[in-house]
């Protein structure tokens, strides 16, 4: 039997179906609505499912199919987890975070470990060796850096990465001489930068912390740090398909 796991963010969802802790198949749409759940249920044997939600929430009721509706956890800062949360505002924690770090925790056994999601935005979260998520920082991701420069100035220009810049393939240089090459270096070394210095102070009190990247943007960060353990677009179906077997158990 298979879990379906449900990442519902602002913008896109992503249906992943997860059977003997592997991820068998990811399918991305802009609307939950346009899944079809029951197909998904009938062709991979599903027999539960989980949804981390960012957002309006939609009528799982009518999504899916009733006998899947039946055995549904929706994640929240409630559910049962492997992990303690040292969070002084759970109920607006983005349990997207946690999740990750437990997909993390999940693949190294333990912490201390920190968790880069390199998105819209980038989330970095920390979990320390008593497995206690401690929480993170949340900054501006490469695109809405350059989407707020081209929006609050009159002459600069809205810079898309090519695929070459994004896979690593390609340097972003120091000095630019350029306006793009001007953009290009002020947004990306700068996330690097901040990145690679939030690092180096967790490591201060975490010395043997372990770095995870994932998101969106994991390969253009995997290859441009100097210290990234793994880089794994899974992290968030692996940590919710660990919380759905805790929650509902076979």
């Amino acid at each position: 039997m298979a879990n379906l796991i449900l990442d519902i963010g602002n913008t896109r969802t992503k249906a992943a179906v997860m059977a003997d802790g592997e991820v068998r198949e990811v399918i991305l749409v802009d609307d939950v609505k346009q899944l079809d759940l029951g197909k998904m249920q009938r062709t991979h044997q599903i027999d539960k499912a989980i949804a981390s939600v960012v957002g309006p929430q939609p009528d799982f009721g009518a999504l899916l199919p009733k006998e899947l509706y039946a055995r549904f956890h929706q994640l929240s800062y409630k559910s049962k987890m492997p992990i303690t949360i040292d969070y002084a505002t759970p109920e607006t924690l983005g349990m997207d975070r946690v999740a990750a770090v437990i997909g993390a925790r999940e693949l190294c056994g333990g912490g201390p470990l920190i968790v880069v999601d390199a998105g819209s935005c980038i989330t970095i979260d920390i979990m320390d060796s008593a497995d206690c998520y401690r929480g993170g920082a949340i900054l501006p991701g490469i695109r809405m850096r350059m989407r707020a420069m081209n929006d609050y100035t009159a002459a600069l220009p809205m810079v898309e990465l090519t695929p070459g810049e994004l896979e690593g393939e390609e340097k972003i240089p120091l000095t630019g001489r350029s306006t793009r090459e001007s953009m290009m270096s002020g947004v990306c070394n700068a996330v690097l930068f901040e990145i690679e210095e939030f690092a180096k102070q967790y490591r201060k009190e975490f010395p043997n912390v372990k770095l995870f990247l994932t998101g969106g943007d994991a390969v253009f960060f995997a290859k441009r740090l100097f210290f990234p353990n793994f880089a794994t677009p899974n992290l968030m179906y692996i940590g919710l398909n660990r919380i759905l077997n805790m929650n509902i158990v076979d």
